[in-house]
């Protein structure tokens, strides 16, 4: 499989709104899909199980691409998504960032149902990158957006229980986007 990168388009970036490929030597070979679904995208994760590649279009909906680029899934457009990165999370379901709701939604890998919210709606001012820990914690940071909301900080999740954030990092300078564990 190639070096796949997702390019942002329009307002929130000057690429090209599509899922390039590049050989592991950095040479550009185009659009890996040429799937009109597959518009601004973000968020990419590989589900090593199933071979498939997920990602979030700026079509709101999630899709699921075979190996040789071809739409396999798709979750149908979901009303007022806006969706941020997208992460496996430890119970096997597929992660969005929902920058609109302000929080983050999960969906099965078959994408067949409903996605539904795992923290309450308005969480965060503006969600970005989200990652889960070995412990099964949720981190998810919290950026500017373009009208000048958020607060850039990283809040933490405990696996179970109430929901309650623990606030681990605040920085005016901070301008969290993806975050790793």
């Amino acid at each position: 499989m190639p070096l796949l990168v997702t390019s942002a388009a329009g307002a929130t970036g000057n690429g090209y709104g599509t899922l390039l490929a590049f050989d592991l030597n950095g040479r550009p070979l185009g659009a890996f899909s040429g799937d009109s679904r597959i518009a601004d995208p973000r968020g990419l994760a590989v589900d090593r199980d199933e071979g498939l590649l997920f990602l979030n279009s700026g079509t709101d909906r999630v899709l699921a691409l075979d190996p040789d680029g071809r739409v396999v899934r798709d979750s149908g457009p979901i009303e007022g998504l806006n969706h941020g990165g997208g992460n496996f999370g430890p119970d096997g379901r597929y992660y969005v960032g929902a920058r609109s709701a302000r929080t983050i939604m999960a969906f099965s890998i078959g994408l067949g149902a409903t996605g539904e919210y795992v923290l309450p709606a308005g969480i965060v001012p503006f969600p970005r990158g989200f990652a889960f820990g070995r412990d099964g914690r949720l981190f998810l940071a919290s950026g500017i957006g373009r009208h000048g909301e958020g607060d850039d900080s990283i809040v933490a999740f405990a696996p179970s229980g109430p929901i309650q954030a623990s606030r681990l990092v605040t920085d005016p300078e901070l301008s969290p986007l993806d975050l790793g564990y």
